[in-house]
């Protein structure tokens, strides 16, 4: 399967059921570069399984590269590279481990088809996860005004993350008082892990110090915007793989401490409530995004204002106009 892999020039498609997951993951991992290099060139790279909780962390690791979807009762594991080689997974009544390998058109072809038609059928994995994640606990709001409960809560639950956190910053002084914690770094780990992290705050030359040099530069996961006004409440929320939320009260950012700076906190898996705070960071992410454009393309029209540049037209009398003149006079 390794030889399959390293040998990809456009499409690697996987169907793996839930018994054989680690093998997948072992495989991936052993060929890192090369989908990474396959990615780079715009490859596709997808995944079908069966997704557990007791699986998670094996999802999790092939998020980091895959578009990976769900499906229930899944027999049986194989890869297709280019559409046109099938490796195939055996195992025996004897549980001897076998490879089939074929490369005829018809059968590959074939197999393509079936791997489409379920993908279309397939659940994508964040919504999946999103419905364990729901599943196995009751609907629940609870108001914090522990402190130090506070920011345990913030470190388990970006620890929890399996694809994705959002963090808003209402204040420049909250995000700077994160890094002081140890929660920016806290998010650098898990990043790692192949969870993306958006990160909205307010604009500071500062905090784009520690953005760049702290988050941005070494962990290619974390995307931050820069927000432009003031927010009419001094708020940090988190947001994890949309099924929980956390919004902390900010009473005094300038003190040195989490515990001395926020007051009471809500923690919650509402659906809700998370997707209106999901729906008010979306809003202010597209609102930074818009900003960001605005202030490069003001940036652009500066850099030609103080040149004198007037409009000039040019006239060419090409050589067949040339002749024609000649000929009328003659």
């Amino acid at each position: 399967m390794s030889r399959v892999i390293s040998n990809l020039n456009g499409r690697l498609d996987c169907y793996f059921d839930a018994k054989n997951l680690p093998l997948i993951v072992k495989i991936l991992s052993a060929n890192d570069q090369k989908i990474m290099e396959l990615k780079s060139k715009r490859g596709r790279v997808r995944c079908i399984t069966e997704i557990k909780r007791e699986n998670l962390p094996h999802c999790k690791e092939i998020m980091k590269n895959f578009e990976l979807y769900h499906t229930s009762c899944l027999t049986g594991s194989f890869l297709i590279a280019d559409g046109q080689e099938y490796a195939g997974y055996l195992m025996d009544a004897n549980g001897r481990e076998k490879l089939l390998h074929i490369t005829n058109p018809s059968f590959v072809d074939s197999q393509q088809f079936l791997f489409d038609a379920m993908i279309d059928r397939a659940l994508p994995a964040r919504q999946r996860i999103t419905e364990i994640g729901r599943g196995t606990e009751e609907e629940f709001m609870e108001t914090i005004r522990d402190s130090f409960r506070v920011k345990s809560i913030v470190l388990d639950l970006i620890g929890s993350a399996i694809y994705e956190i959002a963090i808003l910053f209402s204040t420049k002084n909250s995000f700077l008082i994160a890094e002081r914690e140890g929660i920016l770094e806290k998010i650098g780990r898990i990043s790692k892990q192949g969870v993306k992290v958006k990160i909205l705050v307010m604009q500071d030359e500062t905090v784009k110090e520690i953005s760049n040099t702290k988050l941005k530069m070494p962990h290619q996961n974390i995307q931050v915007n820069y927000l432009q006004q003031l927010l009419p409440t001094k708020i940090t929320t988190f947001i994890v793989d949309q099924t929980k939320s956390l919004t902390v009260e900010v009473n005094d950012d300038t003190r040195e401490t989490l515990q001395e700076a926020i007051g009471l906190a809500t923690y919650s898996n509402s659906e809700s409530t998370v997707f209106s705070n999901v729906s008010m960071f979306e809003s202010l992410w597209i609102q930074s995004e818009l900003d960001k454009q605005n202030k490069a393309r003001h940036a652009y029209f500066q850099l030609f204002k103080g040149f004198k540049l007037k409009d000039e037209v040019y006239n060419r009398r090409w050589s067949f106009d040339r002749e024609k003149e000649e000929a009328a006079k003659e």
